[in-house]
């Protein structure tokens, strides 16, 4: 019984361990690599020179970035061209975002282009960033990708790559290319590449509607495919946005990607060159050029096909099936759970009370453990400040809560069913959890069926299994029957180990409450594994599981501090008020450190900033601030038309300060009929039940500034307020600020280490 257990304890260990360092990216290739394959060696030197410094729209280093992509496709033998235009988002509403984008596209002609593939990352950085991972590893791994294709064989379509501009300032350069550019027409296929950290894999998160086909030929391509149609399901109900949202609106069919790990250092300084991994560079390298030499040679005319089912196993290869066979499975496997379960009360292995039992227990369990996790994560939360202070969600010693909340999970359910042993069987227990897949099986299948693999073929196997076990004996005993649950509890391990992980990195250790409940699933399938272990001598297995969580929460409040490796991130800015002449320091820190202490008081004001950033929901640190002479942003009125009950104003709006950013703000009260900027036409769609005001930020200022067209009712007098932002904090005469120290990174919400000056009008 010892080494049997010792055995199913390793063959479950060497499985989820499988299943997880499987999710590694590819080991990245040096700069000697031969010349058609792809080396995040040679794209590294790129990136050397991308992420240098920190380079959001219109700033100098922008303009370097650009300089540089150009000169580099220019050296290649190639025509770069520049697309150079005013873009508007009006997805959301209010602050409609626009600017001035500045998109660099350039073109490899195919042999007999069917339809063209278009490879596309953006170029821009948030203002505290270096972006070395979002999104100048793309940029440099486009660079190399065009290279390697150059020494390469020609292919048969068309390659478009488009290194666009204003992704963070709001989508911008995908909106102005599918828009405005002629080359739109062409696009057969769409392949962007993002980060929301600095390593891990690069997963394809993301594709388009009716992509089975498409997951079909990505599945031939071999390019140690990170992937599930989970992903895919998920990201469709949340409201983040890339590049890619812009393509699919456009009707584009394509793969989205992005590597997730270490998001702690996500939109923050420490994105730099020290930091990203190697690996994920190569991976994003190796999806650029295999899918587009593979895609290459595809008639792309007419790719459309029924959506699919799809996941990686060990990053190795792709298993799909259509969409269509998701709900015909469903009745197989409902039809399978209730004939085993038929033949199992007819065996008198299973009985009414005792599976009512199991579905009692496996719901306890849920409920248990993922309020558990939840209230020791507020509670640490509470205890820890500096956890408070990472915006992200997450903290540098996450791995530490993870193993132990994992381990909690098994200490509580094993604990659970240890009570629930005494009262049933291990057949009724496993059963009545079996119930709870079968449901959740069912409500996936109908609203999330990219998602139902995960509980469908899981079902499919241990359903054969027990079917087997009731059929060839009349008792459950270990040996034979323990042999055949744990061969058919392979695949679960192998598709819920990495997926745990990913969603613990997806969603961030402060969500781990809602990532138990997917591990207390698992375990509510390896109920008879549990048994085992607990068996004879119970409490070892809830105990030693309880001693390893509470081990691994101690070390991680042990380093749960900052140091020059993991750095405290925090914010500063200055606002000047023009019209009062009064002016403020403010952050969006929980307290002032040793950097933002020079210029805020030991207790400061925690306000909302409406003043000046009226949509900012989080509250600020304030301290009054010398009043500096600022020049203030300027409006010139080019033409005022009233005529029909309407009144049509066109305004230039200017900063003096040439500052990168200008915000527009009516007044609450004012309805806007009408808006364009630069004659691109705004939306004018706000919530007027909330008094929300109609509001423009417009990024990438150019110096003759914005003409901006207002269309209002005749009998409202206009009134606005203007708030232009530039980088970096102003000169304060007589005043000497120390050096930010190595272990304080800028961060914040696009207002790090900035100068806002604001000012009224009425017209």
């Amino acid at each position: 019984m010892k080494y049997f257990k010792f055995i199913t304890f390793l063959f479950i260990l060497s499985l989820v361990f499988l299943g997880i360092y499987q999710l590694n990216p590819p080991r990245a290739v040096g700069i000697n690599a031969p010349l058609v394959e792809f080396s995040a060696g040679r794209a590294m030197k790129h990136l050397e020179v991308i992420a240098q410094k920190p380079h959001p729209i219109n700033s100098p280093e922008h303009v370097k970035v650009c300089d540089y992509i150009l000169k580099e496709l220019t050296a290649l033998g190639l025509k770069p061209e520049v697309q150079k235009t005013t873009a508007v988002n009006n997805k959301n509403g209010a602050p409609f975002a626009a600017g001035t984008v500045h998109n660099i596209l350039v073109k490899l002609p195919g042999s007999n282009s069917t339809k063209a593939i278009l490879l596309t990352a953006h170029y821009d950085s948030v203002i505290n960033s270096p972006g070395a991972s979002d999104d100048g590893a793309a940029v440099a791994g486009m660079l190399e990708t065009v290279r390697a294709l150059k020494v390469g064989s020609s292919l048969k379509n068309d390659v478009i790559f488009l290194f666009t501009d204003g992704e963070e300032a709001g989508l911008l350069g995908a909106i102005a290319f599918v828009e405005e550019h002629p080359w739109k027409k062409d696009v057969g296929l769409a392949v962007n590449f993002e980060a929301r950290g600095n390593s891990g894999p690069s997963l394809m998160f993301e594709t388009n509607s009716e992509n089975g086909w498409l997951i079909q030929e990505f599945a031939k391509a071999l390019v140690h495919p990170v992937t599930s149609s989970l992903f895919n399901s998920i990201y469709k109900q949340l409201p983040n946005d890339t590049d890619f949202t812009i393509f699919k609106s456009a009707d584009f069919s394509g793969l989205n990607f992005a590597f997730i790990n270490g998001v702690i250092y996500y939109h923050t300084a420490y994105d730099n060159l020290q930091k990203i991994n190697h690996n994920s560079l190569q991976h994003h390298g190796k999806y650029a050029l295999v899918l587009t030499r593979h895609f290459g040679n595809l008639d792309l005319t007419n790719i459309k096909q029924s959506d699919a089912v799809y996941f990686d196993i060990f990053a190795s290869f792709i298993v799909s099936y259509p969409e269509a066979w998701v709900i015909p499975l469903t009745v197989l496997v409902v039809g399978l759970f209730f004939g085993v379960t038929i033949l199992g009360f007819k065996k008198t292995h299973l009985s009414f009370s005792g599976m009512t039992l199991g579905f009692l227990a496996l719901f306890i369990n849920i409920i248990s453990v993922a309020t558990v996790v939840t209230i020791i994560w507020w509670s640490l939360n509470n205890l820890h400040s500096e956890y408070r202070a990472i915006i992200q969600g997450d903290t540098y010693n996450s791995n530490f809560y993870m193993i132990a909340f994992v381990t909690l999970a098994i200490a509580i359910t094993s604990g659970v069913y240890i009570y629930f042993y005494q009262k049933t069987n291990i057949q009724n227990l496993t059963f009545g959890a079996l119930l709870w897949w079968l449901i959740l099986m069912v409500l996936t299948s109908i609203y999330l069926p990219g998602a139902s693999y995960l509980f469908t073929l899981p079902l499919l196997l241990n359903l054969g299994g027990w079917g087997f076990i009731f059929a060839t004996s009349k008792n459950y005993h270990l040996g034979l029957s323990f042999v055949v649950l744990s061969v058919c509890s392979i695949l679960v391990i192998i598709l819920f180990a990495p997926t745990i992980y990913l969603m613990f990195v997806a969603l961030t250790i402060s969500m781990s409450g809602v990532v138990m409940v997917i591990v207390v699933l698992l375990l509510g399938l390896l109920i008879p594994h549990l048994y085992l272990f607990i068996t004879p001598n119970k409490w070892v297995l809830p105990a030693t599981a309880l001693m390893i969580s509470l081990s691994l929460m101690i070390a991680g409040s042990l380093t749960a501090g900052f140091d020059a490796n993991h750095p405290k991130p925090n914010s500063i800015f200055y606002a000047l008020n023009a019209d009062t002449g009064k002016a403020i320091w403010a952050s969006f820190d929980e307290q002032p450190d040793e950097w933002t202490s020079q210029f805020l008081s030991q207790n400061p004001e925690k306000v909302s900033l409406t003043e000046y950033l009226p949509f900012a929901s989080r509250q600020f640190l304030k301290n009054q601030a010398p009043a500096l002479s600022l020049a203030a942003p300027k409006i010139i009125l080019l033409s005022d038309d009233t005529r029909n009950g309407t009144r049509t104003l066109r305004l230039q709006i200017i900063s003096l300060r040439q500052g990168r950013i200008v915000r527009v703000y009516l007044d609450p009260k004012i309805e806007v009929l009408g808006a364009a900027v630069n004659s691109k036409k705004i939306g004018n769609r706000i919530n007027n039940s909330t008094n929300t005001p109609w509001s423009l930020d417009y990024f990438g200022l150019p110096q003759e500034g914005i003409e901006l067209t207002l269309i209002v009712k005749q009998s409202q007098p206009l009134k606005l307020k203007v708030v232009d932002q530039s980088d970096g904090l102003p000169e304060i005469p007589n005043k000497i600020f120390q050096k930010r120290p190595n272990y304080i990174m800028p961060t914040g919400f696009g207002t790090s280490d900035s100068t806002l000056v604001s000012k009224s009008f009425t017209f």
